[in-house]
């Protein structure tokens, strides 16, 4: 079971996409200022500047002559803090007056709509990039017009590293956004899983996994193991009074046993007899169940042939199901019948179940036994199961079915004692297989199936 089967159902990962969207908004606006700054916004304001300059020194020309202009340039070059160039020369290419020395040369890079780019260096070796305009007067003079571009080349360039730094942190933003949000997600789908398989198989000795001890999913994880700690002891507790209770008690009722059995014949005899029998039985199974569960019995696991195993247990129960008119159906089909196992437990559980379906079903009826290979991603495997058409139970009672001492309402006048299915389940645990049951499985009113998946080696 995965806690968030799609990204878009978890409100983390939508948090980080709505976050990484008005980050993104952000680029875009970068983005457009840093088109704005491209577009040269600056160079074009200093050219307006020098283009204004250009029509003044023009209306002065016109309105008080060429002196006029050489004075008011002489006054400009004399203010403090001016960051433009002039070069005034006479029709003959004389220089007149300015404050740049030389004339551009005809091969001088020309920028757009007249503008030239310069360079010009000063007393102290230093060099400025400058844009220039040069405009005609009508007696033939010339006038060169230039403005220091060095602090809008500055400008134009912090605000373009700064633009591309901010998109690059806003982009690293909205990825580990994302990437926070995929973590969380799949933490909280691995926490998930692991626990369902926890709750499904029963092994509380499994721990959540904790991959780290800095977030805080990983101390919600640890907080949740020490509670698994705390589960485990208890349930172990009581398991461990059980079985003490079921070792202890053996021993007396086998002696009870005995001394019924040196009584006189009667009816009163096989009636203790049949109960201490019974109450043996039920202890008998609690000690093999906790034999089994301890995982502990191992050493007997070989390869064995599934096919023959099964087709044992049918000979054992076919005078029963002759007896009570059973249609029994049994398909086996494997490609590889060799299983690593305990020969005499797998025997056990396949007669448990066979004896269910054969126990709490109707005179006439159906059973279809199935032995088939199966593959699950790389991992081979064997499945095992028996369909009936008895009476079967509510879907919702399927978790209850393999608890120790549990009968359904309709098995109560049967006889029994509720440990069989448990102890199919020990046995399957301890072979790191699985177990289910079907509802209906004959497409009948009623019915029940069962399905035992066991892992095969090579």
């Amino acid at each position: 079971m995965r806690a968030i089967s799609a990204f878009r159902n978890s409100s983390s990962f939508t948090l980080s996409i709505v976050f990484t969207s008005l980050l993104m908004i952000g680029v875009v606006f970068i983005t457009y200022f840093l088109i704005i700054s491209n577009d040269d916004l600056l160079i074009r304001e200093s050219e307006a500047a020098i283009n204004a300059d250009i029509r003044g020194f023009n209306s002065l020309y016109r309105a008080a002559g060429s002196k006029a202009v050489e004075k008011a340039l002489n006054d400009r070059i004399a203010e403090n803090g001016n960051d433009f160039f002039y070069h005034l020369k006479n029709d003959k290419n004389k220089f007149i007056t300015g404050n740049m020395l030389f004339w551009p040369s005809d091969g001088t890079q020309s920028i757009k709509n007249g503008m030239i780019s310069l360079k010009i260096g000063d007393a102290a070796s230093k060099e400025y990039d400058v844009m220039a305009k040069i405009m005609v007067l009508t007696n033939g003079h010339q006038l060169l017009i230039g403005r220091n571009i060095d602090d809008i080349e500055i400008i134009q360039w912090v605000g373009r590293t700064f633009g591309w730094i901010m998109i690059l942190i806003l982009c690293l933003i909205s990825a580990t956004s994302i990437w926070v949000a995929y973590y969380v997600v799949n933490r909280i789908n691995i926490i998930s899983e692991k626990a369902d398989d926890i709750i499904s198989t029963g092994k509380l000795t499994e721990r959540l996994p904790v991959d780290s001890n800095w977030d805080d999913l990983s101390k919600l994880t640890m907080a949740l193991n020490k509670m698994l700690d705390q589960f485990e002891y208890s349930v172990e507790g009581i398991k461990s009074v059980s079985d003490n209770i079921a070792h202890d008690l053996r021993t007396p009722l086998a002696r009870l046993k005995t001394h019924i059995e040196v009584m006189p014949e009667g009816d009163d005899k096989y009636a203790l007899l049949k109960e201490s029998d019974n109450l043996l039985s039920i202890f008998n199974s609690l000690l093999r169940i906790a034999d089994i569960e301890s995982e502990r019995k191992t050493s007997a696991f070989a390869q064995h042939n599934m096919k023959k195993i099964l087709e044992d247990v049918i000979d054992l129960y076919s005078p029963i199901i002759e007896d009570n008119k059973i249609h029994l159906t049994l398909t086996i089909n494997l490609k590889n019948e060799a299983l690593y196992c305990d020969k005499d437990l797998i025997f056990q559980a396949f007669a448990n179940v066979l004896d269910n379906a054969i126990k709490f079903n109707q005179v006439g009826g159906h059973i279809i036994v199935t032995l088939d290979n199966a593959t699950l991603g790389q991992q081979k495997q064997m499945v095992f199961s028996v369909l009936d058409s008895g009476p079967g139970v509510t879907p919702s009672a399927f978790e209850k079915l393999t608890q120790r001492f549990y009968r359904a309402d309709s098995s109560r006048s049967k006889s029994g004692n509720g440990l069989g299915l448990a102890l199919v389940l020990a046995i399957v645990n301890l072979h790191k297989g699985t177990i289910g049951f079907i509802d209906k499985p004959l497409a009948t009113s009623s019915g029940l199936g069962c399905e035992i998946v066991l892992p095969q080696r090579g």
